[in-house]
């Protein structure tokens, strides 16, 4: 009966026993060839590297919770950064409300597009994310900008405890996001939607109000990544995260939520952003070039596509 019981625990929870599994292979096998990679200096590298990561991935994960696709999160992400770095000095602390308007904005368009003018998220977001490229790339003129105000960096690099800033606003998004996918009524219509489209809108839900508040939602998000971002990094331009498309996808995916939707979830996306960012890290450390990176990525994203995939239920998502 124990034995019964053991595998039917691990059936239902091996969405999320999984990732963990890969998570600690990687650090474990990255340790192994690098002694330093867990030190305290290479912990707080890894911390940059994935709490902003985090913070998109978690609105991205509703997207997909729901069904859909968001290709525009990397161009929103740095729209929002470039808004706040070219602005904030004429503006203040005002450019952030701005840069998270736009990016709302810019969730609400994708939204629209999809759920009042039928077109496919995946087309929609596409041609938003190449218009709002070619914005910040009017704005900026291609050149490379940089932070000055000191107060405006501390919010992401000020250490608090021995770890910067932005992994707490990081953890506290993700705890708040998690606390909505499994425990409001939007979360519910999130994963009904993504579950089945048909039963959702036959059990009263508005499916295309609902589909409006998840795009923005993430819209939002990855606006907050971009101000937090450009934060940390203290400059840049619309050529930065040229490649983080695949990389972000994948890190959601890897989690456990499914592509088909209905499944997964910010709880477990924590882990699919670990496995990612870490294995980046642990390439940079092997002095893996780019390309090898990229081919890497996009194995993963196949990889986990594949393992996640639910094909009972394969059908067009829209």
């Amino acid at each position: 009966m124990i034995a019964t019981f053991s595998r039917e625990w691990m059936k239902k929870n091996a969405g999320t026993l999984w990732p963990l599994l890969v998570a600690c292979i990687i650090i474990l096998g990255f340790q192994a060839v690098n002694p330093t990679f867990l030190r305290y200096e290479g912990l707080v590298t890894l911390v940059y590297a994935m709490s902003y990561f985090l913070i998109a991935a978690c609105g991205l994960t509703f997207v997909i919770m729901m069904g859909s696709f968001d290709f525009s999160v990397p161009s929103v992400l740095k729209l929002a950064a470039l808004l706040c770095v070219m602005y904030i000095e004429k503006l203040g602390f005002w450019a952030i409300p701005f840069a998270l308007l736009v990016s709302t904005g810019l969730g609400l368009l994708n939204g629209v597009l999809l759920a009042y003018l039928n077109v496919p998220s995946f087309m929609a977001t596409l041609g938003v994310s190449i218009v709002v490229e070619g914005i910040g790339l009017y704005l900026s003129k291609g050149f490379l900008h940089i932070m000055y105000n000191e107060r405006f960096r501390a919010l992401a690099t000020t250490f608090i405890f021995g770890l910067p800033s932005i992994f707490y606003w990081a953890m506290g998004i993700w705890a708040l996001c998690t606390f909505v996918a499994l425990c409001t009524p939007f979360g519910r219509r999130t994963y009904a939607i993504g579950g089945n489209l048909t039963a959702a809108r036959l059990s009263g839900i508005n499916v295309e109000r609902q589909r409006v508040y998840v795009f923005m939602l993430s819209g939002f998000l990855a606006g907050l990544s971009g101000v937090l971002y450009m934060a940390q990094l203290g400059g840049g331009s619309m050529l930065i995260g040229s490649d983080m498309s695949i990389p972000l996808f994948a890190s959601v995916v890897a989690g456990g939520t499914a592509l088909s939707g209905g499944m997964g979830g910010p709880h477990r996306t924590l882990l699919g952003v670990i496995i990612i960012t870490w294995i980046q890290s642990g390439m940079l450390m092997l002095a893996l070039g780019r390309d090898i990176q990229m081919v890497i990525f996009g194995l993963i994203a196949v990889g986990v596509a594949v393992a996640t995939m639910d094909r009972k239920r394969i059908r067009v998502v829209k």
